[in-house]
């Protein structure tokens, strides 16, 4: 098999032994797909290019601005060249047709005695038939080569290499994780020059490209090029690299499955973890499986809930995310292992280093992750980031767990200015929210709070804003007045009717912590029915 035909190899067979090239000479490298006899003066759609055209020149004669015209039709199809014959109808060639196809690199022949064109187009058509059987062949045998041994191949590196052989001209392979093989392997330089090649717009390049991407699902994964200066690159190695992309598909189809399938068996035992199923000797044999030492001293679970603007929307690129927080936390002496469940996501945390400042560097690795672009995204409407109880015995993990979800939970029904990410920050409002589950809160509120409550809606006061500061402040009237922005006169008398709503004994230890708790469940009340 040649591979192709070119017009360089067409001059050397029987019927072009008269034959003299008078045009174009650079262009005697073009490939030939098929000849074509032709004596019209108009190209429409008979040619579509890459044919070499054998022609009397019956159709201009000796007319010069005719040739011309078609002359640039012929050069704007692309076609390979011009055969004529001189004597029957044409006995010169105008310069200007001759400087044109010099400039075009268009190669002119002329036939100065009589040729038989049936015999011209019989040969090199019985030839170019011959090569693309000879193609099909071998097309044939390299995918059924293929396919056998995509059954046995562990890794992609053989097929792009069974690939480069088989074509020999320069490979290279970009995956989208910015994987990047050439084959033959090049220095870092030449490495460089050839990628910078391959990023210049299509047409530019100095070789013959050919590119094809790979994909799975239709989502791309990689890219293989074909480089060649030494030949054209055509049709038949176009077909090539499809079989080769096709089979490297298949291979990476293979790959995802049992990739995913590993996960999936990864993610069953962690969530098992994360319901207390796992005995100490099994997570203790687990983390050995993952070459982690036995210095572990506790650990935390971590629960990322993501709201989207756009509800039909997915959450954002979780593999990427998983990545960040992998990073952040190990950053600050901890293991981390992704769990994907639903629409919450699930990060356990194994604390590698001392358990006296675990607190301090987890909130270093909220703060850096509060901050990442990722979560900050226009497309977000909102995100809360929770922490469970830290534990020291691994097989109490569930309880981490188990407090995380109960941390969101309690997060999305405080103010924005009550949020706290970390289960032991949550103090009061955890009481709260039992208090709330078994028996009536709101009695509770409306026992203590209600004159207050009914005092500020008839008179438009905020009598309750003030009482929470003037505990918070543990009776300062000086710290208050500065909170509230009133003066001392003006909270002297703000007091005084909130001893005639409540009593004078308002701030006596117990009834002073009944209604503290009040206070924060009338808070707790208003998140959750708001």
């Amino acid at each position: 098999m040649k591979g192709h035909m070119l017009i360089k190899d067409i001059l050397q067979r029987k019927h072009f032994a008269s034959a003299s090239v008078i045009a174009g000479e650079d262009g005697i490298d073009r490939m030939v797909k098929w000849v074509h006899v032709f004596e019209m003066i108009e190209v429409k759609g008979n040619l579509k290019g890459g044919e070499l055209v054998l022609s009397t020149g019956f159709g201009w004669k000796d007319d010069d601005t005719l040739f011309l015209s078609l002359l640039e039709q012929l050069i704007e199809r692309e076609v390979s060249g011009l055969c004529i014959e001189m004597g029957s109808f044409v006995t010169s060639l105008p310069d200007e047709a001759i400087a044109l196809a010099d400039q075009h690199s268009f190669p002119i022949i002329l036939f100065n005695e009589e040729v038989s064109f049936v015999e011209i187009t019989q040969d090199i058509h019985a030839e170019l038939i011959n090569d693309q059987y000879e193609k099909i062949s071998s097309l044939e045998d390299y995918s059924q080569r293929l396919n056998k041994r995509l059954l046995s191949l562990d890794n992609y590196f053989d097929i792009l290499k069974n690939l480069q052989q088989y074509v020999n001209c320069q490979l290279v392979y970009i995956a989208k994780d910015h994987t990047i093989v050439t084959i033959p392997a090049l220095r870092d330089k030449e490495r460089e020059k050839t990628l910078a090649e391959l990023s210049t717009p299509e047409g530019s390049s100095a070789r013959w490209v050919l590119k094809q991407p790979v994909q799975v699902f239709e989502r791309e994964f990689a890219t293989i090029y074909l480089m060649c200066n030494r030949r054209v690159l055509g049709e038949f190695e176009s077909l090539l690299l499809d079989r080769t992309a096709t089979a490297l598909a298949q291979y990476l189809l293979r790959e995802l499955y049992t990739e995913e399938k590993r996960k999936a068996k990864e993610t069953e035992w962690l969530i098992e973890w994360l319901q207390g199923e796992h005995t100490i000797e099994d997570i203790q044999n687990r983390l050995a499986y993952y070459k982690l030492n036995h210095t572990l001293s506790g650990g935390i679970v971590l629960t990322i809930k993501v709201n989207m603007k756009d509800q039909q929307k997915s959450n954002p690129d979780v593999t990427y995310l998983n990545m960040l927080i992998q990073n952040i936390f190990d950053q600050n002496g901890y293991y981390v292992f992704p769990v994907e469940r639903r629409h919450l996501l699930t990060f356990i945390l194994l604390n590698r280093k001392g358990e006296e400042d675990w607190k301090k560097r987890m909130k270093k690795g909220l703060e850096r992750l509060r901050n990442i672009s990722l979560l900050n995204d226009s497309s977000i409407s909102s995100f809360h980031i929770a922490a469970g109880k830290y534990i020291k015995e691994l097989n109490q993990l569930h309880e981490s767990f188990t407090t995380a979800q109960e941390t969101l939970t309690l997060q999305s029904k405080l103010p924005k200015d009550q949020h706290r990410c970390f289960y032991d920050d949550m103090h009061m409002y955890r009481l709260i929210s039992l208090v709330h589950k078994h028996s009536n809160l709101g009695a509770l509120v409306e026992e203590y709070l209600e004159p207050i409550i009914e005092y500020d809606q008839k008179n438009n006061t905020n009598l309750l804003e003030t009482l929470r500061v003037y505990m918070a402040c543990n009776g300062s009237k000086k710290e208050t007045a500065d909170k509230v922005f009133v003066v001392r006169q003006t909270l002297y008398h703000r007091l005084e009717k909130l001893e005639k709503l409540l009593g004078e004994d308002f701030m006596e230890c117990e009834k002073r912590q009944v209604i503290e708790f009040a206070l924060l469940a009338h808070e707790y009340q208003q998140a959750v029915y708001s």
